[in-house]
């Protein structure tokens, strides 16, 4: 029986635009981590945007104000009926990120209305999940685990997040608050973290071992899983061989490409 697997391509020009976009503000910029920026923005009519945890938009800029000459879709970071849209891109030197790196706090972006129904996050669509990232993968984690802090959701939560460096963690203070909290067991493995001796935690690639340590009961789990079209497809693989089966009942993709 051939295999069905739901996939999101984020981050190339794969995704249907959606026909609403709205002006939007941008009011912050941080500098995450050394290749990273956190983009903070406000509709400019004030109005929420309605979305799940899990969902992403298209991102684009207007040079003149009326026609958008680069859009890119990305994950939202932030908890639903949040008063700000926050991304985390890294600063790759695309056409849009390459705008977004000169980007001044008041200029007006267009962003669409949210996509990827696929892969939104359900509270009470299993007692147990496995959130596995890579890089800003972690982007639609951390509105999931917002949202599901905010609204009490009793689940039992593992997140295996893959990083090439302790430096390259986004938001590393506020996934330790979540295991601090109780919200979920929170993994970060390094990859080429050449100072070891400052590190505590996992080294290497996320691996059968690191499953067997970690989510014993994986065959219990729903998988969510957030990375490169090579990563996604590993952890695929991965995870069919400790014998979960690879349907959209069982693992549900999200996948970033070129920005």
């Amino acid at each position: 029986m051939a295999e069905t697997i739901e996939t999101v391509i984020q981050g190339t020009n794969c995704t249907k635009p959606s026909a609403i976009k709205r002006p939007y503000r941008l009011v912050d910029i941080i500098q995450e981590t050394p290749s990273v920026k956190t983009f903070k923005f406000v509709s400019e009519s004030g109005e929420l945007m309605d979305f799940a945890p899990g969902q992403f938009v298209q991102i684009g800029y207007s040079s003149d104000g009326s026609k958008i000459d680069v859009q890119r879709p990305y994950s939202i970071g932030s908890a639903p009926k949040a008063d700000e849209l926050e991304f985390y891109i890294e600063m790759i030197g695309g056409k849009l990120t390459s705008i977004l790196d000169k980007s001044k706090i008041g200029d007006i972006y267009n962003i669409s209305s949210p996509n990827g129904k696929n892969f939104e996050y359900k509270a009470g669509l299993s007692k147990k999940s496995l959130f596995i990232a890579a890089a800003t993968g972690i982007a639609p984690f951390i509105s999931m685990l917002r949202y599901i802090e905010q609204n009490h959701v009793s689940e039992d939560i593992v997140v295996l997040y893959s990083v090439r460096t302790k430096a390259d963690i986004i938001r590393a203070s506020e996934l330790a608050e979540f295991e601090r909290k109780g919200i979920a067991k929170i993994v970060i493995t390094l990859t080429r973290e050449q100072d070891s001796t400052s590190w505590k935690g996992e080294i290497g690639h996320i691996d059968r071992g690191k499953l067997d340590r970690y989510v014993p009961d994986i065959k219990e789990r729903v998988v969510y899983l957030c990375g490169s079209n090579k990563f996604n497809s590993d952890m695929t693989e991965l995870l069919k061989s400790c014998g979960l089966p690879g349907d959209k009942d069982h693992i549900k993709h999200d996948v970033w490409g070129g920005h």
